[in-house]
């Protein structure tokens, strides 16, 4: 089996194998030109550095640091509001 081919392409190609030579020849063509209209449609990606993909996503998810800081803060703030309600009612049960 020809590496990082599935079980189906290599089938494919062992049937492509076995064609006439005549029709080899085109079907060998077609799947050339295929290929290189994939290769002209590819583009490759551009390195990016970390700093660069962290400001990228930021402004995608309209988040900064700061404003993701103040996210993470109110929720501590709530959990503690939380817990500390919790912890009233508990001791209000204990008295009651």
């Amino acid at each position: 089996m020809v590496g990082g081919m599935s079980t189906k392409a290599q089938t494919v190609l062992e049937e492509i194998k076995s064609l006439p030579p005549q029709e080899f020849q085109v079907v060998w063509q077609q799947v050339n030109r295929m290929a290189a209209e994939t290769e002209q449609r590819s583009v490759p990606a551009a390195r990016v550095s970390d700093a660069e993909f962290e400001a990228a996503l930021d402004e995608v998810m309209g988040c900064t640091t700061s404003s993701l800081q103040r996210l993470l803060d109110d929720r501590r703030r709530d959990r503690e509001h939380d817990e500390a309600w919790l912890e009233a009612r508990r001791k209000e049960r204990a008295r009651g």
